[in-house]
């Protein structure tokens, strides 16, 4: 596992940056979600902070991203996670997680009236510990995600579906369809609050798991906020709003910079 993330360092620093802005085209400017996929080809780093509170205890997530277009069209992401646990009930573990590697292609854009589509895969490595509870599961989840401008508001749209590939406990492999919608409102060029409707829905699974065939829905509450030119900061919490839930509430953070 070693050897396949430096080999997906490498990919990334070998791509010319020169080569990336020659074939670089226009974007529609959306906000920053918490929770849903934009449908933009971007060119930035950032770092992610979610922390959840359950019944079983806390999961808290620390996560570093580059996002770079190989083609006008064509953009691939590189996730690296840090992972800690504090369960209830046993000790609390940390260490690096399973790692995310996104292509995302962009099938649709009009300038005139905003809007774009996008459609891609995310590879869920396991390069997490199993053992530790902290990953170690390889999972492939293709979405679409959809968005448009309509005077200062921006409105989003997305449908994932990952299928786990190595499931860890006995019965069939754990499948999820995930969609999710969002609403920013441009109060002016530096802020935007922001609302998002999620939700989740566990299709197949092992026939214990107490979210089989249940859909969690939650909103997220939370704001943009570019004190800088090219650099954003995202905040918010979602809540759950069913009794199909896997947390009692989870606090999401992003900081972007564009490059």
């Amino acid at each position: 596992m070693f050897r396949l993330v430096v080999v997906l360092v490498l990919v990334f620093v070998s791509v010319p940056v020169a080569w990336s802005q020659d074939v670089e085209e226009p974007n529609v400017a959306f906000f920053y979600p918490l929770v849903t996929r934009r449908p933009v080809i971007e060119r930035e780093y950032e770092f992610r902070v979610n922390h959840e509170k359950g019944s079983t205890g806390r999961l808290t997530e620390l996560r570093g991203a580059l996002e770079f277009p190989i083609l006008p069209r064509w953009q691939i992401e590189l996730e690296i996670p840090l992972v800690f646990r504090s369960p209830r009930d046993g000790s609390s573990t940390g260490g690096v997680g399973d790692l995310t590697l996104e292509n995302k292609f962009l099938v649709y854009r009009s300038l005139d009236y905003p809007a774009q589509v996008a459609a891609g895969f995310e590879a869920r490595l396991p390069s997490g510990s199993e053992r530790r509870q902290l990953g170690g599961e390889a999972a492939i989840e293709p979405f679409l995600t959809a968005g448009m401008a309509v005077g200062d508001f921006d409105l989003l749209a997305e449908a994932a579906y990952e299928v786990n590939v190595n499931a860890h406990v006995p019965g069939p492999q754990e499948q999820q369809l995930t969609a999710a919608t969002a609403v920013g409102y441009r109060v002016s060029r530096w802020y935007t609050p922001l609302l998002e409707l999620t939700t989740r829905t566990l299709l197949r699974g092992n026939e214990h798991a107490t979210l089989l065939h249940r859909t969690e829905v939650s909103l997220t509450p939370g704001l943009n906020v570019r004190p800088l030119p090219a650099t954003t900061f995202a905040l918010g919490i979602e809540l759950p709003v069913t009794h199909a839930r896997e947390f009692d509430y989870a606090l999401r953070a992003r900081f972007i910079r564009e490059f």
